[in-house]
């Protein structure tokens, strides 16, 4: 069997395995907890994410362009919480999700995503952005919060 082949399986297969669980794994040198669902889009990818805090809980909405429908999707990239700014810094990304080896289909897709989160302190910026696959992105940002 050819290495290549063999080590292109072997990290197809370990993304794939992690795929859709980035709420579970945590994230280095933060406190945000985190669960981030695909759901059927409501908004119009090219509208700023929907974004509310209650109770000190996060919840954001949105939809991402990716590409390919057989093989991209849409993913919790980054979740990461500044406690000397008290802020929280969200990123939503357009994914390839290309485990198979073999071609992808060149057609564009929307997906929407709900997504909360939680930090063990104060907040007083959230700022949650979407990075869509052609470069595009869409921010809202959430200022003056008590915490």
């Amino acid at each position: 069997m050819n290495r290549r082949t063999l080590l292109a399986a072997t990290v197809g297969t370990a993304a794939c395995a992690t795929a859709g669980c980035l709420g579970q794994l945590p994230v280095v040198g933060s406190s945000v907890s985190t669960e981030f669902e695909r759901v059927d889009p409501t908004l119009e990818p090219t509208d700023d994410p929907e974004v509310s805090v209650e109770d000190g809980t996060v919840t954001a909405r949105g939809t991402v362009e990716y590409g390919s429908s057989e093989c991209g999707t849409v993913d919790l990239a980054y979740a990461e919480y500044e406690r000397s700014q008290e802020r929280l810094d969200l990123l939503v990304v357009a994914a390839d999700d290309s485990s198979t080896v073999g071609g992808c289909s060149d057609d564009l897709v929307y997906g929407g995503y709900r997504l909360e989160a939680a930090v063990e302190g104060l907040l007083r910026r959230v700022t949650v952005t979407e990075h869509h696959v052609f470069g595009d992105a869409y921010s809202t940002t959430v200022d003056g919060l008590d915490g």
